[in-house]
């Protein structure tokens, strides 16, 4: 395996084996973290790693994926799982959700216990282990911006896991954790004191004495609860709405603004260059799937990737059967999908184009939603390169003449976000 890891890096970087060899065989540690602020969030700089710094990460990164059979939580997975289950919470005699995350998550947990995790399970060459062992000592923080730091995060975060559902193991009707927000659902009522007190324990257990449980982010609901709502991973599922659908599914209120921010931007700038043609494409995309085949910002990887709102909220359309339907949608999800573009404009004061006015009443922009339409960035089996040219002069109105493929495809994503 570590032969395929190392053939992996060498056509990744376009480096001889035999360098890669060497780099591991040499480095005995990686020099300190640049980092800069994010959202708020303190990340590393990615850019300001040498490229055999990067190498070097990589390796470790995919070494310890590889022997520590590390599973990276799936939001759609995820959110499958819990849509087949919370409509039919209501059948159940009693039952208890809690949801938690972890305070400040990167940058609290022991990394010196995820060492000990690793040297125990795993069967390392000595370059590695001591490699290992300095670098865990030296990093109080496992900051993000790089793989290896997910894996290290998902050795404790796997371990935190299997010590969850078996402490619950009597009344367990589903848990879940996608990096730091989780979710319990058990199937009798159990006291918040409780829970709050046995997973700050685990907590401990498993993240380090630094780790603590996110207080205002903690909600806690069980049966005898006539109205509540959850918010998680975007999503939202409401009960109370309906003596008879006792639950409601949609997109949380932070998401929505997000989306409406969009739309706005997208009108407001039809406002100043009044081309009805490139609002029509810019609104088409808010609600379709846009996939596109290559390689993301400093990564030469070639990969599938996936973007808007159709793929990230997908869950949400079993329960719209058709663009009439949305009996089991929130109110606010369903008032954003009948009337957030109408809604733009007339608080804006802008006149709707005809051609925007019929595909309002048509419903074409719900209708990629629901139909999960798709822009398809792929020269063989989506755009060709003429269509795709077409496609971005509609949205861009520079020089375009010369552009290859890659570049037409990252270009209309730029303008399109």
């Amino acid at each position: 395996m570590r032969r395929k890891i190392i053939t992996e890096l060498a056509n990744l970087y376009k480096k001889e084996e035999l360098q890669i060899l060497n780099l591991l065989q040499e480095c005995e540690k990686i020099n300190p973290y640049v980092t800069k602020v994010v959202k708020n969030r303190k990340v590393i700089d990615k850019s300001k790693i040498s490229t055999e710094e990067q190498i070097i990460l990589d390796y470790y990164k995919l070494l310890l994926n590889k022997y520590c059979e590390i599973r990276f939580p799936n939001r759609s997975y995820i959110m499958t799982e819990l849509m087949n289950l919370v409509p039919h919470l209501h059948r159940y005699n009693a039952y208890t959700i809690y949801k938690f995350d972890f305070k400040d998550f990167f940058y609290n947990i022991s990394s010196k216990n995820i060492f000990k995790s690793i040297y125990d399970s795993v069967n390392l060459k000595p370059n590695e282990v001591k490699f290992l062992k300095t670098y865990t000592d030296k990093t109080t923080e496992l900051v993000p911006g790089i793989g290896l730091h997910n894996s290290l995060v998902e050795i404790s975060g796997g371990l935190f896991d299997l010590e969850i559902k078996k402490m619950f193991r009597e009344g367990f009707l589903h848990y879940a954790r996608y990096v730091d927000d989780c979710i319990l659902i058990l199937d009798e009522k159990v006291d918040k004191d409780k829970l709050e007190k046995d997973i700050s324990k685990l907590i401990k257990k498993c993240f380090g004495n630094g780790m603590e449980m996110n207080d205002d982010k903690t909600q806690h609901f069980n049966s005898g609860c006539v109205n509540f709502e959850i918010d998680y991973l975007g999503y939202v599922f409401k009960k109370g709405q309906d003596a008879h659908k006792p639950f409601k599914f949609g997109i949380s209120t932070k998401k929505l603004e997000k989306y409406n921010n969009q739309i706005n931007k997208i009108i407001l700038d039809y406002a100043i260059d009044r081309d009805v043609e490139a609002l029509s494409l810019k609104l088409e995309l808010v609600f379709k799937r846009v996939v596109y085949y290559g390689t993301r910002k400093n990564n030469e990887k070639y990969r599938w990737q996936v973007r808007g709102i159709s793929d990230s909220y997908k869950e949400l359309k079993r329960f719209m059967k058709n663009n009439e339907d949305y009996s089991k949608i929130t109110r606010e999800t369903e008032t954003f999908f009948k009337w957030s573009v109408d809604r733009s404009f007339r608080t804006n004061r802008i006149p709707i184009p005809s051609k925007i006015n019929n595909q309002l009443k048509n419903k074409k922009f719900v209708s990629c939603f629901v139909n999960n339409k798709a822009l398809l960035l792929h020269q063989k089996i989506g755009l060709n390169h003429s269509d795709l040219k077409d496609k971005l002069s509609i949205v861009y109105k520079g020089s375009i003449g010369h552009f290859s493929y890659s570049d037409l495809a990252n270009k209309l994503l730029s303008e399109i976000k």
